[in-house]
């Protein structure tokens, strides 16, 4: 039985502030880490024999990025991505919809239509305060029409 081919991925790369990212970060862990469609965060590993990415928990990722009651939240994401070249948060098949985090929202449909569903979003610091996020995914899946039930 032959495979059909995967969709192309859409690519969209954004530069984000370090106040933008902090919201797209908290909008990350605080919602949409909860839902069905979200798969794990991950950062890259050290040495590469196990493989390139390591798991991170949710519960690790905020604990160093945003700790409930934490302050200087601002320089946590800035060490966090001194030690970390990059966050990675994966989605399930389907992916996340880009609607679900406002800072997304407001600037994807411009900058790429087709990207309806998030597959994977990287983030990396680049410059003092500049970041780097890439989103990969792709069209809404397709939901087939179903006839309507008989009473």
């Amino acid at each position: 039985m032959k495979r059909a081919a995967p969709p192309p991925q859409e690519r969209v790369q954004l530069d984000f502030d370090l106040v933008t990212v902090k919201e797209l970060l908290r909008d990350l862990l605080f919602r949409e880490a909860g839902q069905a469609y979200f798969k794990r965060l991950a950062v890259p590993r050290q040495s590469r024999w196990l493989g390139a990415w390591r798991t991170l928990s949710t519960y690790q990722a905020e604990k160093q990025l945003l700790p409930v009651g934490g302050r200087d939240t601002n320089h946590l994401i800035q060490q966090f991505f001194t030690t970390h070249a990059c966050l990675c948060a994966e989605f399930r098949e389907g992916g996340m919809p880009v609607t679900s985090i406002r800072v997304l929202r407001l600037h994807c449909p411009a900058l790429n239509a087709a990207l309806e569903r998030i597959h994977c979003l990287e983030c990396a610091a680049t410059a003092q305060d500049v970041y780097h996020v890439l989103l990969l995914g792709g069209p809404a899946p397709s939901t087939p029409l179903t006839p309507p039930q008989k009473l």
